[in-house]
């Protein structure tokens, strides 16, 4: 289908090279024809069509300066080559572009404010690329105009129910994934309401509730047009409950599903990589335990998670259960402002060598850098985020990079 809007654009780009919406047209379709290439995994084309949209629009933009729609594409295409993992940064070589983060959210506000055609997209994209960036309150801010504007759109308040569990808002996110089912309901919308399953899912499984999570879980693989779409977190966390549950063999069956990704694709990868080992060994008390910690965590239910995480760290476990507990230690000091005891914790953690959950350690070296800044300790906190530079090829490193890079630079404006 994006050959014949090329063709058409092309055609009329021939009767006249200074058509302004033809040009930018074709650059719309090449930027999501890239997008989309993105989704698969096919960096190459992804980059090549990119940056082809990339240059339409800036001719588009000469053409006509009050073209703001065209703004839309220059940031999505500025944002998403800064975003390329140090594995991919070759790629900027064949291109001749640099990506630029904060430019392309500023090229995407213009769009949103200013936009015809792209505002309500310009606007969706840039909550979430402000989410991505830990900006939550201000990606929150965007996504509420569009919730505001468009009450009855369940796709936003899905995304705003996401969101609230990221934040650890379970009942907000529970509350916001039933309205959006209610919606569709009513609308008798065929399409949609399956991703307000998934998120009833997590908020379940968060919740210990495993029961209530393998039925929305199933519910939600019942509706999805697409199994190639769905989360490998997912496939995980239903394989996780079915085997606390005590159905093993269903668990397994479960764990089968998840699909083999790239390591790039990070948040995907992490759960593949759990999968393989589930399928191999069954779930011990200890990592159940594990779970149910981290899940405590997640509902701000300190006292108990720190309870659990002592637990495990008194069975003196394996490496990985040994660092997964510390790390999992660390926040809870950290969210309650005890910095000094969140930094003997991330002390201990760095200094293990998990097998298999390597990201623990640069992540608690992070951490660390974290509680040393809200002490004031500069000169430590500098060291302990650049030490996150000795490693790599680790879960969510470009997320973990990007963060460090935020938290360097606040440690320079206040020097």
């Amino acid at each position: 289908l994006s050959e014949n809007v090329i063709d058409i654009c092309e055609r009329e780009i021939d009767k006249d090279d200074q058509n302004a919406t033809a040009t930018f047209y074709l650059g719309g379709i090449y930027g999501y024809r890239g997008l989309a290439y993105h989704r698969n995994g096919s960096m190459m084309k992804a980059a090549g069509d990119g940056r082809k949209g990339y240059f339409y629009l800036k001719d588009a933009a000469r053409l006509k300066p009050d073209l703001y729609d065209a703004q839309m594409g220059f940031g999505l295409f500025s944002y998403l080559i800064g975003k390329l993992p140090k594995s991919s940064r070759w790629l900027l070589n064949v291109l001749g572009f640099e990506g630029d983060i904060e430019g392309g959210l500023a090229a995407l506000k213009v769009a949103a404010q200013k936009g015809a055609y792209t505002r309500t997209e310009a606007t969706f994209y840039l909550s979430q690329f402000l989410n991505v960036e830990n900006r939550p309150d201000e990606a929150r801010t965007y996504l509420k105009q569009l919730i505001d504007k468009y009450p009855d759109n369940a796709l936003f308040l899905v995304t705003f129910a996401q969101w609230e569990l990221r934040q650890d808002r379970v009942d907000a996110a529970i509350s916001a994934a039933q309205k959006a089912i209610s919606i569709n309901t009513q609308k008798k919308v065929q399409i949609g309401d399956e991703f307000a399953h998934g998120v009833l899912a997590n908020c379940y499984f968060v919740k210990n509730d495993f029961n209530n999570t393998t039925q929305q879980a199933e519910l939600y693989l019942q509706k999805v047009a697409d199994q190639e779409i769905v989360f490998n977190s997912l496939y995980y966390r239903l394989g996780v409950s079915y085997e606390i549950l005590g159905n093993r063999e269903k668990a397994v069956a479960v764990y089968k599903r998840i699909k083999k990704v790239n390591p790039d694709n990070q948040w995907n990868y992490q759960f593949y990589r759990r999968g393989l080992e589930r399928i191999q060994r069954p779930l011990s008390e200890t990592d159940q335990t594990l779970i149910k910690a981290d899940n405590a965590l997640s509902l701000n239910m300190h006292e108990k998670a720190l309870q659990l995480y002592n637990e495990v760290l008194a069975k003196k476990p394996e490496a990985d259960q040994q660092a997964l507990a510390l790390y999992g230690t660390v926040q809870v000091y950290s969210r309650n402002e005890q910095y000094n005891e969140a930094i003997d914790a991330a002390k201990k953690l760095v200094v293990l060598h998990p097998p298999k959950e390597t990201w623990l350690v640069p992540h608690g070296y992070f951490q660390l850098g974290l509680a040393y800044a809200k002490l004031g300790q500069t000169s430590d906190a500098r060291r302990a985020f650049e030490a996150v530079g000795n490693y790599s090829e680790y879960d969510f490193e470009t997320r973990l990079e990007s963060r460090v890079e935020q938290e360097i630079k606040k440690l320079n404006a206040v020097n």
